[in-house]
């Protein structure tokens, strides 16, 4: 059945106030999103050995939701060392040096730390070494140099949902990464007159990765269609 002209009318009316009036009917809202991630990275410079100092990292912007987990994928540490050694002795020695490391890496606010990073650079593997050529120039057959020698390690991830930790890690302020190294020369031979430079430079980075809820956005409020005009009064009836 074909709708009547004043059905017709009221349908024309209220799309026309709905226009009008700029109203949109909202969509029923789906499920909330899934957790979303965010990484902040704090670096430690590049600096002389040894170092015990803190690396900061930004805490978790509490506005931005609600944090269910703190990880901590990256702890590195990259090490790079040079040295030069001369026999200052009348007679020739059998020589050689190894240069040990550990850094130890720990978490603030009850996360878990992981284990030290330890390693062995070998600056020069055994060797002789002529009677001391009289000019300390660390040249010639009474001296060796060890070129530049880099390492990089990095160490296990860690990471909590415990709500103590999820605390200390929430706020406006930083959270401090301790870092500090033990570097440890060991000489092997010489004879006891080796004079030696050594230098060695440590630089760090510790990247943390915030896992947060997002609020659930509210719907909007239903839009309720205006009442429909009341019938037009019947006009004035003329009898012949």
């Amino acid at each position: 059945m074909r709708p009547s002209p004043f059905a017709r009318r009221v349908a024309a009316a209220f799309t026309t106030l709905l226009l009008g009036s700029g109203l949109l009917v909202a969509a029923t809202p789906g499920p909330a999103g899934a957790d979303q991630t965010t990484c902040e990275t704090g670096t430690l410079a590049r600096q002389r050995t040894e170092v015990n100092t803190e690396v900061t990292v930004p805490q978790f912007n509490p506005s931005t939701g609600t944090l269910v987990s703190v990880s901590v994928p990256t702890q590195t540490v990259h090490l790079d060392t040079d040295a030069e050694f001369q026999n200052t002795a009348q007679s020739s020695v059998v020589f050689s040096e190894d240069m040990q490391y550990q850094f130890t890496l720990t978490s603030p606010g009850g996360l878990p730390s992981p284990a030290p990073l330890t390693g062995m650079i070998q600056r020069i593997p055994t060797t002789t070494l002529a009677p001391f050529s009289g000019t300390l120039n660390y040249m010639g057959p009474s001296a060796v140099v060890e070129p530049s020698t880099s390492r990089d390690a990095a160490a296990a991830a860690v990471s909590s949902s415990d709500p103590s930790v999820l605390a200390a890690f929430t706020g406006a302020g930083t959270v401090p990464f301790h870092v500090q190294s033990m570097i440890s020369e060991v000489f092997n031979g010489g004879g006891g007159n080796i004079d030696f430079i050594i230098d060695t430079f440590v630089a760090a980075t510790v990247q943390v990765c915030y896992t947060y809820a997002v609020p659930q956005v509210s719907a909007a409020p239903p839009v309720t269609a205006p009442p429909p005009p009341p019938p037009a009064a019947p006009g004035p009836q003329f009898t012949g």
